[in-house]
């Protein structure tokens, strides 16, 4: 027999198809037929692997010996059989979808608690929880589409399951697993003791995990001295950093969840920082950019851990999704850079017009909005300045508008109809509402018609003011 036919030869008898060996060597389908067919021969390294997936030597490989499927290398140690019935897979379904339901509900109950802590601990921003709700739309309803499908999967697969018997045998280094129906041996398969991913040991089943199926075995037929008990024994004994896959995974996990984290933590920052200096949440957004480097350290890492032939997939998926959601949300400060100003026009422009004095403030945004299409519910807004200052140059301002009859403190609840609609009048002292067509202060119009306003509206508390101007439909009832 050839190289090529060897590889045939023990890839069919442990039940493996070309693409589930290529898997399992890291190469492609088409790489494995190449040697079957003799057109190429597999490098050092892969004939190494070969040997430990196939269990025996690299000379055999190698060798123009011929095979029969009487070859027996080693004895079997331990064998065992597994059927399944309707209630052992009510049970197993239960056991396998309890971690989905767990970071269905975990994402749930985090994506609420991250939103009401930014409420609670900053200022309340429609983009920020606009953002926040986007990104955790994205994250919950992943979470809930894995739990559905696997569900489906389940469902679908439960027939076949139902017709099945999986044979165990156990030798020294390799476990063969045979699946048969109506007595009729349907799949084999072969597994190394060093690609057993995890043995999870609950109460009733041992369930033996590789990088990509699972298989159970109930532990009331298992000898007392059993591989499977022998192993979870090892395993539990181990350091915790004695075994270099449990660091993998580890470092595997970390790079997951700050991935995931990161996203959170750069809209943390940016209200924290709008906060702070006092400039538009859009002016802020570069923070993100900041974070790029956790999603990209977690997407080099999967593809480290699929070339040591480990799961990558969690961190490259992860890493992509968040990498794409820092970049959109940082470049949201190129996409709305021109739509924000600090110039002090609106205040001069204030000053002019209603003949009052501003004191010098510490920071000063005013929004253009006749850029862009308006959805506010009445009325059409101009520009909105947010003004910030400091409580010592306040002072004197806060003594003199006490006695200025143009600021008043209680709002007309006629008046409320003809303010900013995008004011919160609850939130300020002192009010200004400046009719500039008729040249009239806190008074209704006349008569009806479509009038433009200048609405100006301090926080002695927080030291802030907004000035808007605005158009207004009047109608008298």
């Amino acid at each position: 027999m050839t190289v090529g036919e060897k590889i045939q030869f023990y890839r069919k008898k442990i039940g493996l198809s070309q693409e589930e060996l290529g898997q399992k060597l890291l190469v492609s389908r088409q790489t494995v037929s190449l040697w079957e067919m003799d057109k190429t021969m597999p490098t050092v390294d892969n004939l190494v692997r070969l040997k430990e997936i196939f269990g025996v030597s690299v000379d055999r490989i190698l060798s123009d010996s011929e095979e029969t499927e009487e070859v027996c290398e080693e004895t079997i140690k331990e064998k065992y059989e597994f059927e399944y019935s309707k209630p052992v897979l009510k049970e197993l379904l239960r056991i396998f979808i309890s971690p989905l339901l767990k970071k269905v509900i975990g994402s749930i109950v985090w994506c609420v608690f991250v939103l009401f802590m930014l409420n609670e601990w900053l200022e309340s921003n429609s983009t920020i929880d606009g953002l926040c709700i986007g990104a955790f739309f994205i994250i919950i309803i992943g979470n809930i589409k894995s739990f559905v499908l696997y569900i489906k999967m389940w469902k679908k697969r439960e027939p076949r399951l139902l017709e099945s018997r999986c044979v165990y045998e156990i030798y020294d280094n390799y476990i063969n697993i045979t699946i048969y129906s109506d007595s009729e041996a349907k799949k084999r398969f072969k597994i190394n003791i060093s690609d057993i991913e995890k043995i999870y040991d609950h109460k009733k089943y041992f369930i033996l995990q590789t990088l990509s199926d699972s298989f159970v075995v109930k532990k009331e037929d298992l000898n007392e001295n059993s591989f499977f008990y022998t192993y979870c024994n090892k395993k539990s004994q181990k350091g915790k950093y004695s075994d270099p896959e449990r660091k993998l995974k580890t470092i595997s996990l970390i790079l997951f969840i700050c991935t995931i984290a990161s996203l959170w933590f750069g809209l943390y920052c940016v209200a924290a920082l709008s906060a702070i200096n006092k400039y538009p949440i859009d002016e802020n957004m570069w923070v993100f950019f900041v974070f790029i480097p956790i999603p990209i350290a977690s997407i080099i890492f999967g593809y480290y851990l699929k070339n040591k032939g480990h799961k990558y997939l969690k961190n490259v998926i992860a890493g992509f999704i968040i990498a794409t959601l820092l970049c959109i949300y940082g470049s949201f400060v190129f996409m709305f850079s021109d739509t924000v100003s600090h110039s002090d026009e609106a205040i001069l422009n204030a000053e002019e017009i209603l003949d009052i004095d501003i004191p010098v403030h510490s920071q000063i945004n005013t929004h253009d909005w006749t850029k862009g299409t308006q959805s506010v519910t009445r009325g059409y807004i101009y520009y909105k300045s947010e003004i910030y200052f400091d409580s010592t140059d306040v002072k004197e301002f806060e003594e003199h508008i006490v006695q200025d009859e143009k600021w008043i403190t209680v709002l007309p609840n006629n008046m409320v109809g003809i303010i900013s609609p995008i004011h919160d009048s609850n939130y300020y002292d002192y009010f200004i509402i400046y009719n500039v067509d008729e040249k009239t202060f806190n008074k209704l119009p006349e008569e009806n018609g479509k009038y433009r306003f200048i609405n100006v509206f301090y926080n002695s508390k927080s030291n802030e003011m907004e000035i808007v101007e605005y158009d207004m439909e009047y109608i008298l009832d």
